[in-house]
């Protein structure tokens, strides 16, 4: 009996020291599961798509409506936030006595701040080495093509057929970084504004060789109108190539951004753009 109780006291003890973690930010939870943390896991984001069983997880909200029930719940240690996370929400974690890491994911230098810092943080340093060594391997190659004006838009609107707004990376953003790293150069740079909205007048006005505009599961049946719509406006100011780039991840900026820098080289070669 005294046996059987000293196992089960070795055995709690182990699992209150393990780690588990709870992610608010849909890019660092693709970090964490990039860099085999899958177990420790226990909480994400709702926007959490990228893969559907660990994407399956808990949800606790998003750095903005954190749920503190769920986070004592599922006897979370250690929460990541946004950066831009409230000091409220931070403390009201510490209260709790929870751990808080905040970090940036804006920026292409945050994606390799942030593999590298959880790499170090949870004892991933080998595979953090593995995913920053692929995302120099295809973003530091640059594009066959002579460097671009790219107009790169997050969304688009329209009205009776007609393109009236679009929303679009400026200069400070992981998709310009991206852009410049690979040869291209964002035709928004120089903007105070992350993600402009660009109204139809300046869009026939701004001067680029190509437009960039991505889609995912949530807008993929627009994709049809909005390339009728887009032609037509092109055909009228007279410029060249309007390319859609699908699939969920060209919104994260996470360990995947190498493939949306993949996605834009190839679909210029495809296209056969020139400047």
């Amino acid at each position: 009996m005294l046996l059987r109780i000293l196992v089960i006291f070795v055995l709690s003890f182990a699992a209150l020291g393990e780690q588990r973690i709870s992610s608010t930010v849909p890019s660092l939870s693709e970090t964490l599961y990039e860099l085999g943390l899958d177990s420790e896991v226990v909480g994400v984001s709702r926007f959490c798509l990228f893969d559907k069983k660990f994407c399956s997880k808990d949800k606790i909200g998003t750095s903005l409506d954190i749920s503190y029930e769920k986070i004592l719940k599922l006897n979370t240690s250690i929460v990541l936030l946004s950066s831009k996370a409230s000091s409220k929400q931070i403390n009201n974690l510490k209260k709790l006595g929870v751990e808080t890491i905040a970090l940036a994911h804006d920026r292409l230098d945050d994606v390799f701040h942030s593999i590298n810092f959880l790499g170090k943080k949870f004892s991933r340093e080998k595979r953090a080495k593995e995913l920053i060594d692929n995302l120099n391997k295809y973003l530091t190659k640059k594009s066959k093509k002579k460097p671009l004006k790219v107009l790169f838009l997050i969304s688009s609107s329209l009205r009776d057929g007609e393109i009236v707004k679009a929303l679009a990376a400026g200069e400070e953003t992981f998709y310009s970084d991206i852009l410049d790293r690979i040869g291209h150069q964002n035709v928004l740079s120089g903007g105070s504004a992350a993600y402009p909205e660009v109204g139809r007048e300046r869009l026939l006005s701004l001067e680029y060789d190509v437009i960039f505009e991505i889609y995912g599961a949530h807008n993929k049946d627009s994709m049809k109108s909005h390339e009728q719509a887009w032609k037509k406006i092109l055909k009228e100011s007279k410029k060249t190539k309007y390319i859609q780039l699908y699939g969920d991840y060209h919104f994260i900026p996470g360990p995947r951004v190498w493939k949306i820098a993949e996605d834009i080289k190839n679909s210029l070669e495809v296209s056969h753009v020139k400047n």
